[in-house]
């Protein structure tokens, strides 16, 4: 998963600029476009290619639902869900939920097949494994203060269509935190381009072309973002020597 490969790497700060123009997103600086945050229901076919074009596996479908609840406080959350199918078999789901409208995560379930379970809660900006969930010593331990404050990465499809696009060139820097990892980090994106996606027949959608680096030498991906209904339709990423394609499919 492209989640695990993120765990090691540098800070942005590491490898950004200092002269670039870069607007801040975490959850706490309310820039994002939060009117494109909606109930989805959305599925993708996720498959590699090499550089030649030559499809290298069949298509996994990744269903990922976003619906808003309310919780016992009285809170307005959101709900995410995230089920991912290989040959007619679901070999991991992801639940999550977070803060509306910050979209600060609160809890984080994932159960993966033939791995077992792997559960978190967000207590501000401190992640814990809860009681329920601890199988050994270091499950009791493990406690990792998100500096900065950072949305979940496995709903990067979901938050990246949100930055307020204006114009190419671009430039923001959002902060993710892959449940489990160490620590948070700031991601550098940058929007290269704006184009029609050919998506059925003579259909095309205008997209904005987001490009984000993951922090290490080759590590990007380029998503193509619908202008007007603000979602992922195509990801192409360089991924362990391959190119991983995301496609909406419906």
């Amino acid at each position: 998963m492209k989640q695990l490969l993120l765990l090691s790497h540098l800070l942005l700060g590491l490898f950004i600029p200092a002269s670039a123009q870069i607007d801040t997103i975490n959850p706490t600086t309310s820039k994002l476009n939060l009117a494109a945050f909606k109930e989805s229901k959305r599925t993708y076919a996720v498959f590699f290619e090499d550089s030649t074009g030559k499809r290298l596996t069949s298509a996994d479908l990744w269903d990922r639902t976003v619906r808003f609840s309310t919780n016992a406080s009285g809170q307005k959350i959101y709900q995410f869900d995230w089920r991912w199918y290989r040959k007619d078999t679901l070999i991991s789901q992801v639940s999550a939920t977070g803060l509306a409208p910050s979209l600060a995560p609160l809890s984080h379930n994932a159960t993966y097949h033939n791995r077992g379970d792997r559960n978190f809660i967000f207590t501000g900006n401190t992640v814990t494994i809860p009681e329920a969930s601890r199988k050994t010593a270091k499950d009791s331990t493990f406690k990792v203060v998100m500096t900065p404050p950072a949305f979940e990465f496995p709903m990067d499809l979901e938050i990246l269509p949100l930055l307020p696009f204006k114009k190419v060139g671009q430039q923001f820097a959002i902060a993710f935190y892959e449940p489990g990892s160490p620590t948070s980090n700031y991601y550098k994106l940058t929007v290269t381009g704006k184009e029609d996606l050919p998506i059925s027949g003579t259909t095309k959608v205008n997209c904005w072309l987001l490009q984000i680096d993951y922090g290490q030498q080759g590590a990007t991906a380029t998503f193509w973002i619908a202008d007007q209904s603000r979602e992922v339709l195509k990801m192409r990423e360089y991924f362990r020597g391959r190119y991983r394609y995301k496609i909406k499919l419906y």
